[in-house]
């Protein structure tokens, strides 16, 4: 059982490699923080409270998830050491190993092709300016004392699924 923590820039492909990572393993569940994020912005949760509560609902989401004994992928930009903290606290506590990847794209017009094209929900991003990405560049926070990977996301997904699978041990 293992906790994999994602993380990368919106539209660095978080979401496609988690859902990628789930057609190969069984009993894994994906905890997309922009669905919980969404369902509360259409649920009309007051904006002020939206960030903080749909990163609490994610977490007690894999807490409960890995105590009966799934595994987790967390998809978050990973951008914040609290989350990072989180999610490696949680993962002791439960017993699961902690696994991390990052998604890394470093061609902006890619990135911004990427945005403007997906089919996304109301909490994500539907463009990026040229200042935010290269200030969140080497935003995503990595953890210091576990083995994590970054993937070259702006190959096509075949070319990096194998490696991805076997640091996770499928």
């Amino acid at each position: 059982m293992f906790l994999l923590q994602m993380a990368g820039f919106p539209g660095s492909g978080k979401s496609t490699l988690a859902k990628e990572i789930s057609k190969h393993i069984d009993d894994v569940v994906v905890i997309d923080r922009d669905v919980i994020k969404s369902s509360m912005i259409e649920s009309g949760v007051d904006l002020s409270i939206i960030n903080d509560a749909s990163y609490k609902l994610a977490f007690e989401l894999c807490s409960y998830y890995l105590s009966i004994n799934k595994s987790v992928i967390i998809d978050t930009p990973c951008f914040f050491e609290a989350t990072l903290e989180n999610g490696i606290e949680i993962a002791q506590k439960c017993g699961a190993k902690y696994k991390y990847i990052e998604c890394r794209i470093e061609d902006f017009d890619e990135v911004s092709n990427r945005l403007r094209n997906r089919q996304s929900s109301v909490s994500q991003f539907k463009s990026a300016e040229i200042e935010r990405f290269l200030a969140a560049l080497d935003k995503s926070r990595k953890p210091t004392n576990y083995e994590c990977i970054t993937v070259d996301s702006s190959a096509p997904i075949d070319l990096y699924i194998d490696n991805v699978l076997d640091y996770l041990n499928i």
